[in-house]
């Protein structure tokens, strides 16, 4: 269109010119007219190509951005997909982890209630023990009770057959009383009669029981008296069965056995400690002293797990730290 519009002004000025210009002026005009409209030509082609390079170019921009958007959204499909395996993985993980807790819980369950059988056992056993010792130790003191008798009847009968009354003095009456009632007695008669208006029998002795009898078992364990010592111990006990010093009391009975290497007894005392008194400054010690028994008793397993209830009951006690060292060891 413009084009046209040139052409028509230019034709105008042509006629115009014509009129009132010469040939030569005319010719000039001619030229450059065809020079101008060659300049917008140019102008036109080259503005054209300009834009179509601009266009090209903005079409490969397109498609690179395209290409790009195209492989992110692949990536965030990955992404998307791989986290939800991750989600999935987790889950069983945690699931996993779940059931070996269970697993575990179960197990040291299992063994906390094999020990505590086994502590029963130990306990029902060291019953047994004492309750056969106690009647021992009856039998025992009825035997010597009818062996006395015999043995002043046999005076009496002597001192009427020869008309006189010999008095039954004995030498040695022991009476040893403590928790277990073991009573050991001995009677003797003397070989030479001595008369007298009647016969006689001496009261037993009874059972001195002093303030500082604790500190009297104290200083025959120091002296390393370990089986002096649990006597006095079992007598202590025996006058104060609750209570701290009762604590203390069964605390080192138990360190008396196992001093003696007797650790499947020190376990039962340990225990009473452990039981009974689980507020006691002693329990963490008793606790930590059972686990070594078990130890020297080469039940690994319950030492182990001994020292992990230390550990998660008493976590800032000093035995907790010598109960992980002694985990480290049995590794």
């Amino acid at each position: 269109m413009k084009r046209v519009i040139n052409l028509a002004v230019a034709g105008c000025a042509v006629l115009l010119l014509c009129q009132c210009a010469t040939r030569d002026e005319v010719r000039e005009l001619n030229y450059r007219i065809r020079a101008v409209n060659q300049k917008v030509d140019d102008v036109r082609s080259s503005t054209v190509d300009q834009m179509q390079k601009k266009q090209a170019s903005s079409v490969s921009r397109i498609d690179v951005m395209q290409e790009e958007i195209t492989q992110l959204q692949a990536k965030l499909e990955e992404n998307a997909h791989q986290e939800i395996l991750f989600r999935e993985q987790a889950k069983e993980s945690a699931v996993g982890m779940q059931a070996m807790l269970e697993s575990m819980k179960a197990e040291n369950d299992s063994r906390i209630k094999m020990l505590e059988d086994r502590i029963g056992q130990l306990e029902r056993n060291l019953n047994k023990m004492s309750d056969a010792r106690i009647r021992e130790a009856e039998e025992r003191a009825r035997a010597a009770a009818r062996r006395a008798e015999e043995a002043r009847r046999r005076t009496v009968v002597a001192a009427e057959a020869s008309g006189g009354i010999v008095k039954v003095v004995p030498e040695n009456r022991k009476v040893k009383l403590d928790d277990s009632k073991r009573v050991e007695a001995a009677v003797t008669v003397p070989d030479q009669p001595v008369t007298v208006e009647q016969p006689s029998i001496a009261a037993p002795v009874e059972k001195e029981v002093g303030g500082d009898l604790f500190n009297q078992a104290m200083s025959l364990y120091k002296d390393n008296k370990y089986t002096e010592a649990y006597k006095l111990f079992e007598q202590v006990l025996s006058q104060n069965p609750r209570g701290d010093e009762a604590a203390e009391t069964l605390f080192f009975m138990g360190e008396s056995l196992f001093a003696r290497g007797e650790y499947d007894l020190a376990i039962l005392d340990y225990q009473k400690v452990i039981s009974n008194h689980g507020q006691h400054r002693r329990t963490p010690t008793a606790l930590l002293k059972q686990g070594m028994s078990f130890e020297k008793l080469t039940d690994l397993e319950t030492a182990k797990i001994i020292y992990k209830k230390l550990i998660a009951e008493y976590p800032d006690s000093a035995e907790a730290d010598s109960a992980q060292q002694q985990l480290t060891t049995l590794q």
